[in-house]
């Protein structure tokens, strides 16, 4: 994830600076595909090869530009400090709906607000960063990015089953073996973020949402930091206080220990109804956090009770999962006793919560404060920005499925002595972590596709680790919509 959003968040003066609570809405789809993965969260022996493709072949004369004027818009989700989340439809080249409809959260977010901040912006970059870097099961997906003169657009999966935090709601409580399953699952996401050097920082209800079938996928990734290794720490005090690790709240430093504490305030409002330590205000809720004892209900199994200890250490480094092993002590707990990891991440286990959505517009479980306001968009005001800033260079993004798709189309096999054509699946195409000095010693001139299982003759160079994934915010009426096509981002290979 080198280049242009390859940002290290600096604090100016060597002083730390306290983000706010806005919250993010992010929303994302089941795309109905799915592929055998290992223990680790990564697929099973895909075997990798390369395949060039030119400025030519991604992006010919024939192949439709991805723009604002892609999109028919359907609904409000949410609101955040930066934007809004919109449930967005894509249209064909002659703006018709597709049958089935193609439904995506789109994640608007205004230049001129970003960029008031440096520290907003290096988290904008995060994101984008993150998102097309991490492909997993549980992490939501990313499939466009694209910029105009005043906003950037991100084109995420939809997932009409909503937030965790609306079915917590509902229930008031889960019981243990309810919990267990999307705890499960939320730690193989962070386990998988942390074999990347990715600290997710902000895991609550909020930003765990679910697909059509129950399962979960992480999104908001916008106050991750990248680029951790063992033993490293980092100061940037951000996350919600409620699920924040005391020593993000002293800023003492901290490393990857974080999530795990994270998940422990998640799994005990989960059991209990509410974060573990909560106070009037943030004041008192923060000198809980540091001082107060653990209260554990009485009807907590003693699998429960002892894992919730073993997350909730106030010191880091008593902490279950801050060794070396990360995540692998934390599953090996008995709370988890009842968990086959091979089938939970290969998504082989029935979920808890039954998602019943009457069509794929039903947008009922999300907050109907939003879903019913009419969606629209405010005037950028251009005299705050200048796109002479070139901040954002390097935004526009399609995903690697989408260029697997463009290489079966006609004119790619007629360009090159790729003869007899070899098929792949759109669905197991992946980014290799080794690119990174290819990307950039080679000006994003190939991309690396998963090859079908078995196929016997890959290239034994071919490389065999495969990193696997992807929030949504700001509105637009189609009175907003730039028609012209100068603004849109072409579906070319991100620049970095």
């Amino acid at each position: 994830m080198a280049g242009v959003f390859d940002l290290e968040l600096t604090e100016e003066g060597g002083q730390t600076e306290e983000l706010s609570d806005d919250e993010y809405f992010e929303t994302d789809e089941a795309n109905g595909r799915q592929q055998e993965y290992g223990g680790d969260g990564l697929p099973n022996e895909e075997i990798m090869e390369t395949l060039e493709l030119s400025a030519q072949t991604v992006n010919p004369s024939n192949i439709r530009k991805i723009g604002r004027e892609s999109f028919e818009i359907v609904s409000l989700l949410g609101k955040g400090g930066y934007g809004k989340v919109l449930l967005a439809e894509m249209l064909d080249e002659n703006r018709k709906k597709y049958d089935p409809p193609r439904l995506y959260a789109m994640k608007v977010l205004k230049k001129a607000t970003i960029a008031r901040n440096q520290k907003d912006t290096a988290h904008t970059r995060a994101e984008r960063n993150i998102l097309e870097a991490v492909k997993h099961p549980f992490i939501v997906d990313l499939h466009y990015a694209f910029q105009t003169d005043g906003k950037l657009y991100l084109i995420l999966e939809y997932l009409p089953g909503g937030e965790l935090f609306t079915h917590l709601e509902r229930e008031g409580i889960f019981m243990e073996d309810m919990a267990s399953f999307y705890l499960g699952e939320i730690l193989l996401a962070i386990e998988h973020l942390h074999t990347l050097g990715v600290i997710y920082r902000d895991l609550k209800p909020e930003n765990v949402l679910l697909d059509s079938k129950g399962h979960i996928k992480l999104t908001d990734f916008g106050l991750c930091k990248e680029s951790i290794s063992l033993g490293d720490i980092t100061h940037t005090f951000c996350g919600t206080i409620e699920y924040m690790a005391p020593e993000i709240v002293q800023r003492s430093g901290h490393g990857k220990a974080v999530d795990w504490w994270s998940l422990g305030a998640l799994m005990y409002d989960m059991l209990t109804g509410q974060p573990p330590f909560s106070g009037e205000n943030r004041k008192k809720t923060i000198d809980k956090i540091l001082r107060a004892k653990l209260s554990l209900p009485p009807y907590l199994t003693n699998e429960a009770r002892g894992l919730l200890k073993k997350l909730l250490k106030k010191n880091p480094s008593d902490r279950l999962g801050s060794g070396p092993d990360d995540a692998a002590p934390i599953k090996s707990h008995p709370f988890f006793r009842h968990t086959n990891w091979q089938d939970l991440v290969n998504k082989r286990i029935e979920p808890p919560i039954k998602i019943g959505v009457t069509s794929a517009y039903d947008v009922s479980l999300f907050d109907a404060k939003f879903t019913k306001q009419t969606p629209c968009d405010s005037p950028v005001d251009m005299s705050v920005f200048s796109p002479s800033m070139n901040i954002f260079d390097g935004f526009t993004y399609v995903a690697p499925s989408v260029l697997a798709d463009l290489a079966t189309q006609p004119w790619i096999s007629e360009r090159g002595p790729r003869s007899p054509r070899k098929s792949y699946k759109a669905e197991s195409f992946m980014l290799n972590n080794g690119l990174e000095g290819f990307y950039q010693a080679n000006a994003a001139t190939a991309y690396e596709i998963a090859s079908q299982r078995n196929r016997g003759n890959a290239p034994s160079h071919a490389p065999t680790t495969v990193v696997a994934s992807s929030k949504a915010v700001n509105g637009y009426d189609m009175e907003d919509m730039d028609t012209t096509g100068g603004a849109t981002a072409a579906p070319t290979v991100p620049t970095h």
